[in-house]
C-alpha cells in the first residue's frame, strides 16, 4: 500500500499538463534512482559487515576452549551485534522494496496521465 505522501503525489499528478509531466518525470526518475542507489549501497555495506562479523565469530570458535571462555563476553557481543545487523539490513531491504514499489506507482501515474492528455489532445491546455 502506498504511503500517504505517495498517494497525495499521485493525486497531484492527475492535475499536471503534458508539459509539466515532461519536466517532472525525468527529474523524478533521476532522484528516485539516486535514492535507490544509496539504499542499495547501504544494504551491500550491511551484508559485508555481517560477513565480517561471521568471520570473526568463526575465528573465535576455532580457539581452544580456555581462550573461548576468556573472550566469551567479546564473542557474545559480536553475536549480539551480528543479530542487530541482520535485523537492520532486513528492515532496510524491506524499505527499499516499498520505496521501489511506490516509485513504480508514481511513474505509472505519470504515464497514465500522459496517455489521458494525449487521448484528449490536451497537450498544454492548462499552462
Amino acid at each position: 500500500m502506498a504511503s500517504q505522501e505517495t498517494s497525495e503525489m499521485i493525486a497531484d499528478i492527475g492535475t499536471l499538463t503534458l508539459d509539466d509531466l515532461r519536466q517532472f518525470l525525468p527529474v523524478a526518475k533521476e532522484k528516485i534512482q539516486v535514492y535507490i542507489d544509496t539504499l542499495l549501497e547501504s544494504t551491500a555495506y550491511g551484508r559485508r559487515s555481517e560477513e565480517e562479523a561471521r568471520s570473526t565469530i568463526a575465528l573465535y570458535e576455532r580457539f581452544p576452549v580456555e581462550q573461548q571462555e576468556k573472550h566469551k563476553q567479546l564473542l557474545d557481543s559480536l553475536v549480539e551485534m551480528l543479530n542487530r545487523l541482520v535485523v537492520c539490513r532486513a528492515d532496510g531491504e524491506k524499505q527499499l522494496h516499498e520505496f521501489i514499489a511506490e516509485s513504480i506507482s508514481i511513474e505509472r501515474a505519470c504515464i497514465k496521465r500522459i496517455e489521458e492528455l494525449m487521448a484528449n489532445d490536451e497537450t498544454g491546455r492548462y499552462i
